[in-house]
Order: C-alpha cells, then sequence, then structure tokens
C-alpha cells in the first residue's frame, strides 16, 4: 500500500501542493496521506481527491498579510493565521466531512497536557477542520487554541514534524517523503533536524527540491508561491515518470 508524507513547513508547503497536484496529473494510487502542521493540510487535500486543486488553494494566498486589526478581537491576536487556515481549509476541502473520501488522512498534532503525538484519522473524524487546525497551532501566530473532545492542541512539529512512522504503523510498506531541503533531510523535531526520512518495514521515497527554495517559512510572495509550486509540480510528475 502507498502512503505519502508531507514535512511541516508552514508557507513553504506550497511546494508540497506542487508535488500533489503532479503525483495525482499522473494518477499515482496513493491510499494514505499524513502529515503534521501545514503538510497535514496537503495530506487531507490528496485524501479528499482534491490534490489537483491544491496549487490554486496556495495561490490564493498570495500577497495575503497575517497581520489583521480588524479581526484581532476574533483571532485573539493582531496575528490573522487563525482565520486565514480555517478560512482556506473550509473552502478547500468542501467542509470537513471526509469519511468518505477516496483515501485516509492522518493528521499528527501535539496534545498539550503530556506533549505527545496524537493521530487524527479522517475516516473517523466528522470534521477534519479542527484537528487541522490543532495540527498548525502556533501560540502567538495562531491566537485562537484549539481543543478538540476535551485535548488541547498545539503543532504537531513539536513531536513528529514527518510522521512517517505513522503511516507504516497504518499499513503502507512504500512511502513517498515529501521535505523541502534540496539536500533531501527532514526536521523531525526541533532536536532533530536534518534527519533522512527512513522506516523499518517500508520502502522509502524522498522527494525534494533541486535547489534551495526562495519561500521563507512565513512567506505570501505571489512569485515566490509560484516558484515553489512549480518546483514542486516539475518534482512530482518527474517521480512518477
Amino acid at each position: 500500500m502507498l502512503g505519502i508524507v508531507f514535512e511541516g513547513c508552514a508557507c513553504r508547503a506550497a511546494f508540497h501542493a506542487g508535488v500533489a497536484a503532479g503525483l495525482a496529473e499522473a494518477k499515482m494510487p496513493i491510499a494514505l496521506a499524513a502529515g503534521s502542521s501545514s503538510g497535514s493540510l496537503c495530506a487531507a487535500g490528496v485524501a479528499a481527491g482534491r490534490a489537483a486543486e491544491l496549487p490554486s488553494v496556495w495561490r490564493a494566498l498570495g500577497g495575503r498579510s497575517i497581520v489583521s486589526f480588524r479581526r484581532a478581537l476574533w483571532n485573539r491576536s493582531i496575528f490573522d493565521m487563525s482565520h486565514l487556515v480555517r478560512r482556506t481549509v473550509r473552502d478547500a476541502l468542501a467542509g470537513g466531512d471526509l469519511r468518505h473520501g477516496p483515501g485516509e488522512a492522518l493528521v499528527v498534532a501535539t496534545r498539550l497536557r503530556d506533549l505527545k503525538p496524537i493521530v487524527y484519522s479522517s475516516r473517523e473524524e466528522p470534521d477534519l477542520v479542527e484537528p487541522l487546525l490543532g495540527s498548525c497551532f502556533f501560540p502567538v501566530l495562531y491566537g485562537r487554541p484549539v481543543r478538540v473532545r476535551g485535548e488541547w492542541l498545539v503543532d504537531g512539529g513539536l513531536v513528529d514534524n514527518l510522521p512517517l512512522e505513522t503511516l507504516v504503523a497504518r499499513g503502507a510498506d512504500e512511502v513517498i517523503a515529501v521535505v523541502t531541503s534540496h539536500e533531501g533531510t527532514a526536521l523531525k523535531h526541533p532536536l532533530r533536524t536534518r534527519w533522512r526520512p527512513h522506516a523499518a518495514g517500508a520502502r522509502v521515497h524522498v522527494i525534494h527540491p533541486r535547489t534551495p527554495l526562495a519561500i521563507r517559512s512565513w512567506d505570501f510572495d505571489p512569485e515566490r508561491i509560484a516558484r515553489a509550486l512549480d518546483e514542486g509540480y516539475a518534482r512530482g510528475r518527474e517521480f512518477a515518470s
């Protein structure tokens, strides 16, 4: 069973969106998708069968500001990430119920009370949006805290930023790992920054940019988003061929 996992990397996940679209165009038979933080958003798009639309989602964010004084009260912060991500996810997934989607998404968040990973499956959640927001939640930038069934959540990247093993535990024996370092390494967690993706019991393929991406973590520049999308799409098509 083929799975795909996306590294959490904030706005640099435009590269992931391009890869997902390239693989979708090639009709790559991906049954499972996983991710933490922004990687979880791409995983949900793949599982929903909307990978081809992910580049347009990222392009729509081009030029947006992460600061909003108008929504400061609602956001509980001058930063607008809570609103931007919530609205984008709702629009991109046409709601949050993916239980009958073509694939399964595994969303990894960090449980605040003990700083342990918690995995949410699109096959089980009637609304995947809140777990997705919890997986992305970073204090200050996201003013509104996220609580799912009594558990406060923070960014999944704190404990597992490339949840490859989660896919293997679910039954994937072949995994595509999508990372943003041109060297093919990943930020596994804050104390493990140059991890080479591998997992016992699975064959792992790594898709990464050929050269360093110009786009930064909190970067909504339209040109840099477009370049990251194009590179991801090219690398996805190259892998599929």
